[in-house]
């Protein structure tokens, strides 16, 4: 009996233990949530995306976003009501209103910097007040956004809003490699070429367990700050692993780079002539629709520093490869091209303060506005209807 009795006791006492451990761990896991939603200890955010089935993720329709990167304070804002990191637009076009629709990466989206900062945000506001007439320039950006993704924006929501012209810009260090699965993680759409060169989409990213994963536990992303940072880094530590073991070849340039010498890798040199098919496409789509097409190519290597190490790696760099290169592939399929090589060049002769932490500065973000300001002034006045 007294062994029946203790043995009950300590099974008693056993289930209190367990009672009281996960009474504990649940009051930590709540503290903690308290705590980052209160303080952003190491960056920590509520998810404002959710999985999608063709371009892999969206921003949530009028949810708020907080980011903290690079910049020396966090950025914080409204997702709109189309589901971008913009003022809010209408659908049909406000009369008198020139609308330029600019796609893009996380250049574009900008969150390093506050939105109205953005160097769309500060052409708009330049353009308006020279032309005497609104100007808009809507930001269809997204970060991890190749000329895939942007081609199928393009078509899905971009369209929507009668843009009078659509740009995009060509980011060479991130889209060359992320525009193939041969050089990227495999959780995104991709476009093949078919043995008579048509296009064609791979989405089958959606059915892959990752993505499964990904839409289970976004709900939580959204409600639990705790769950969206444990993610988030699991997510930057497996990028930053591919991305190193993809980075560079054996002549130590990044593989993009290589594509700036005579001898490119082959990979890359694939998917760049893959990325110009792209553009092309998106040319064509815009032309179909009455909307003129303008390509910006990002900078790549201006500092002389930099030019120097690479030369020193392979004698024959170029680096003004791809703004001189994507400037005849402009010519050749008839659309309107801007080279932001040059002008970050001539801000750097200059001495100028840093145009990167990473991403843009706000300086980056000027000098980016400066010149597209430029080139859409002359565009747009050169579309203008002629007066008596």
């Amino acid at each position: 009996m007294k062994t029946r009795t203790s043995t009950e006791q300590s099974r008693r006492s056993c289930g209190v233990n367990i009672a009281v451990s996960v009474v504990a761990i649940l009051v930590t896991l709540l503290i903690a949530e308290v705590l980052l939603r209160s303080t952003h200890a190491f960056g920590a955010r509520l998810s404002w995306s959710d999985p999608d089935p063709i371009i892999a993720f969206r921003y949530v329709a009028n949810r708020p976003y907080w980011h903290f990167a690079e910049n020396d304070h966090a950025t914080a804002g409204t997702i709109n009501a189309a589901g971008w990191r913009d003022r809010e637009r209408s659908l049909e076009k406000p009369e008198g209103t020139y609308r330029v629709a600019f796609l893009g990466d996380s250049f574009v989206v900008a969150y390093q910097v506050e939105a109205d900062s953005t160097f769309l945000a500060l052409t708009e506001d330049t353009l308006t007040a020279r032309l005497g007439h609104a100007v808009e320039m809507l930001n269809f950006g997204r970060s991890g956004t190749t000329q895939t993704e942007e081609l199928l924006i393009l078509q899905s929501d971009v369209m929507r809003f009668a843009p009078d012209l659509v740009a995009v810009l060509f980011n060479p260090m991130n889209d060359i490699g992320d525009v193939s699965r041969e050089t990227t993680g495999s959780l995104r759409p991709f476009y093949e070429l078919t043995p008579d060169g048509e296009l064609r989409l791979d989405t089958s990213f959606n059915t892959s367990a990752s993505y499964r994963v990904r839409a289970a536990i976004n709900g939580l992303k959204k409600r639990s700050i705790l769950i969206s940072l444990v993610a988030e880094r699991w997510n930057l530590f497996v990028r930053a692993r591919r991305l190193g073991a993809q980075a560079n070849v054996g002549e130590g340039l990044p593989r993009h780079l290589t594509l700036c010498t005579s001898h490119p890798d082959s990979t890359y040199a694939r998917n760049y002539r893959l990325n110009k098919i792209l553009i092309r496409n998106m040319a064509e789509y815009c032309n179909r629709r009455d909307a003129s097409f303008l390509l910006v190519c990002g900078d790549s290597v201006y500092e002389t520093e930099e030019i120097l190490r690479y030369s020193a790696i392979d004698a024959t760099f170029d680096p003004r490869f791809f703004e001189a290169d994507l400037a005849e592939y402009a010519d050749s399929i008839g659309v309107e091209y801007l080279g932001l090589q040059t002008p970050f060049a001539e801000h750097a002769r200059a001495e100028g303060p840093p145009l990167h932490w990473g991403h843009y500065s706000y300086a980056g973000h000027r000098v980016v506005a400066k010149a597209l300001s430029e080139k859409l002034l002359d565009i747009i006045l050169e579309d203008a209807p002629a007066t008596d």
